[in-house]
């Protein structure tokens, strides 16, 4: 969990249910099926704000969507949302680290992953993956904290590989996964 870092002029901060990264201990909205604590989600808004805002890889962004759904995947197992969520961006992150595909690729792919990947797979619908005791050591809120887009961009891809091994219990399947929304042997 991301602890040494907190979010600037927070009167009080807590860890996100979600990443554990330190939040401000706001009152606010949430994501409907993700795990998120208030602070957190504001913190995201802020980070996709700035995404498309400053000048850089568009790249950059579809990491981070794919990096904070898999970091806050909510426990909700019998939430057919949850489950598509987790399964969608583990294996967007799994096509951009380890088949190096390009983001407009992946997210290409993702946006249609339920129609080709499901189908070949032979499943109704995606099933619940177990959540890691940890999602990993980098959170949105040290995205947050860099300061120019080259440390963004370098931050933003430790967050993803963190992310990533975290899950890597699930590896096996969700490489599966990617093989066939690749074309590959189902």
């Amino acid at each position: 969990m991301s602890t040494s870092q907190t979010v600037e002029g927070a009167a009080s901060v807590l860890p996100c249910v979600g990443c554990g990264g330190l939040v401000p201990n706001v009152d606010g909205p949430t994501h409907p099926y993700m795990a998120a604590s208030p602070g957190c989600w504001r913190v995201y808004g802020e980070v996709s704000a700035r995404s498309h805002r400053e000048p850089g890889s568009p790249a950059v962004h579809w990491y981070q969507v794919d990096c904070y759904a898999a970091q806050h995947p909510g426990g909700a197992e019998h939430d057919r949302r949850q489950r598509q969520s987790v399964a969608v961006h583990l294996t967007s992150l799994c096509l951009l680290l380890e088949h190096g595909m390009p983001a407009v690729g992946a997210t290409t792919r993702r946006g249609r992953m339920s129609q080709t990947v499901l189908p070949r797979i032979g499943l109704p619908d995606w099933p619940y993956l177990v959540p890691p005791a940890s999602h990993g050591a980098v959170t949105v809120v040290d995205v947050h904290h860099t300061t120019d887009q080259t440390e963004y961009a370098v931050q933003v891809k430790r967050w993803a590989e963190a992310v990533w091994t975290a899950w890597s219990g699930h590896h096996h399947v969700v490489r599966q996964w990617a093989s066939t929304a690749l074309g590959g042997p189902a």
